[in-house]
């Protein structure tokens, strides 16, 4: 009982966090791409030139929080689906 409990808070958290996502880490969304019932955004972070992979679920909840390198994001971006 308790686990469950503990399981739902954190996702909560976690759907906290995606909500927020934009105006805690001053970050723009620069890319975002779909595939059944995962999403995977890229945040571009002008002040700290910095990228940042999310993924997320269809819930969104937050399942993946990951910095990339520059070139990381745009072999990313570049991929043909």
């Amino acid at each position: 009982m308790e686990e469950r409990r503990l399981s739902v808070m954190a996702g909560k958290l976690r759907q906290i966090k995606l909500e927020l996502y934009n105006l805690r880490t001053k970050a723009r969304n620069i890319f975002k791409r779909g595939y059944e019932d995962l999403t995977m955004l890229i945040y571009y972070h002008d002040l700290k030139n910095q990228f940042l992979l999310l993924i997320i679920n269809a819930n969104n909840l937050l399942l993946l929080e990951k910095e990339i390198t520059r070139a990381e994001a745009f072999r990313i971006m570049n991929t043909r689906s």
